[in-house]
């Protein structure tokens, strides 16, 4: 997980993501030199040089604008380096032969995967090249998720580095202060659900936090799926004789995958639950247990990834609340899953 900081951002705003940054084990952070609002560009880029100074480097957004505020040419970006900035996103306005004139620099060019077309990579030709997607503050503006995976692919199929952004949870950015999604469909939604989704529809990326922190359980959730690779699910409503046995393993999803439900290996025979509440269906996102009728799977505990109609013979057992129950979707096969209580 990667995290961001802007010129724009309150000095203690900054700070606080440099804290979880650092607490999470993100060193290199996403920045931008090019946003029209940010004024003191200089002093920001020295405030970036003392944070190099204690272990951060940096890939920064820039434009002509950059080189204007700045005071400088082309061939003086490499200076940027002493400041801890390892490479850049060439947002819009240089040529090709322009950014290869940047790129002889020695800093590492990314271009932006949200706009970029298959004629312009062709045309850098850089073997090194990384692609950043964007993200977008105004509403009704965000990537579709076929755009995104279409312009993802363009980067999977030559084995290029590709970044891809979500909102995030605390000190949202000006100018609206409403959030930084790349994909549409995840504006307002909280960062761990959305974290996921990218996993799951593009693992090959790495997944950078727009703006501001996370709250610190997501945070805490999500590097763990990085570092053990075991998912985190929030469950509630949870059968009493059945808490202990949720919450003190972990579990593996069986290999097959229905589009009706993840089964989940080596739950037959657990306890019994106390009673059976039904809902109005068997949920996306509940846990069902096969009950007694069900013979020899009694006890097989199933994470519905569609609702189904009501079954006598199964038992609805916890629920996936409705803020994170998208996730039941971002579960592959043969995934490690730990579920967690939450209220």
């Amino acid at each position: 997980m990667l995290w961001c900081v802007y010129p724009t951002d309150e000095v203690s705003a900054r700070e606080m993501v440099f804290d979880q940054a650092q607490k999470y084990g993100g060193n290199v952070l996403f920045t931008s030199l090019h946003i029209p609002e940010s004024e003191g560009l200089k002093a920001y880029v020295d405030y970036l040089r003392e944070k190099h100074e204690k272990g951060f480097t940096f890939f920064a957004d820039i434009a002509p604008l950059t080189l204007k505020r700045l005071d400088i040419s082309v061939d003086d970006l490499r200076d940027l380096r002493q400041a801890g900035i390892v490479g850049l996103r060439i947002d819009f306005g240089f040529s090709h032969a322009e950014i290869k004139r940047i790129a002889e620099s020695g800093l590492r060019i990314a271009v932006n995967a949200s706009c970029v077309t298959e004629a312009d990579i062709e045309a850098l030709a850089l073997p090194d090249l990384a692609g950043w997607h964007n993200y977008y503050p105004r509403p009704e503006t965000g990537l579709s998720r076929d755009f995104f995976l279409a312009q993802s692919a363009l980067f999977k199929e030559r084995g290029l580095p590709l970044y891809s952004f979500i909102p995030g949870e605390r000190q949202f950015r000006a100018p609206l202060f409403m959030g930084l999604p790349m994909l549409e469909t995840q504006r307002y939604k909280n960062a761990y659900r959305n974290f996921l989704e990218i996993a799951y529809l593009s693992p090959e990326s790495a997944v950078v936090c727009a703006e501001g922190t996370l709250y610190e359980e997501h945070a805490s959730w999500i590097q763990q799926y990085e570092q053990e690779g075991v998912l985190t699910v929030p469950l509630a409503s949870v059968d009493g004789a059945l808490k202990k046995t949720l919450f003190d393993r972990e579990f593996t999803v069986r290999p097959e995958l229905t589009g009706i439900s993840l089964r989940l290996e080596g739950t037959r025979g657990v306890v019994k639950p106390e009673k059976a509440l039904q809902g109005e269906t068997r949920a996306r996102g509940s846990i069902q247990m096969d009950g007694a009728l069900w013979g020899r799977y009694e006890g097989e505990l199933h994470l519905m990834q569609k609702d189904m109609p009501l079954d006598p013979r199964s038992i609805r057992v916890a629920e996936i609340p409705d803020p994170y129950k998208a996730i039941a979707g971002f579960i592959r096969p043969r995934q490690k899953i730990r579920f967690h209580s939450v209220l």
